[in-house]
């Protein structure tokens, strides 16, 4: 079960497109007639999703860590300082 560039691209234009162009119901059509490329779809998906869920993982990770510098280190006191003064109000 190899796929070929040409299909990944076209998984790939399925996936991340609009459903407004005439292509995507042609490959719906094909999905229907084939199946392994509606596996092939499947696992092309979750590897967005794995992908996206990586990517919010680590901006998570980058946001609690400039968190942690600024509210939690005495060379930004004054910083802290101030925003929790606009809050204050």
């Amino acid at each position: 079960m190899k796929t070929s560039l040409h299909e990944l691209h076209l998984i790939e234009h399925y996936l991340l497109s609009d459903d407004k162009d005439g292509e995507n119901c042609l490959f719906q059509a094909k999905l229907i007639l084939q199946p392994e490329l509606k596996e092939q779809v499947y696992w092309q998906n979750k590897t967005y999703q794995m992908v996206q869920n990586y990517g919010r993982k680590q901006l998570k990770n980058e946001i609690n860590n400039i968190h942690e510098t600024l509210f939690n280190t005495r060379e930004h006191q004054s910083f802290r300082q101030k925003v929790m003064r606009l809050f204050s109000k």
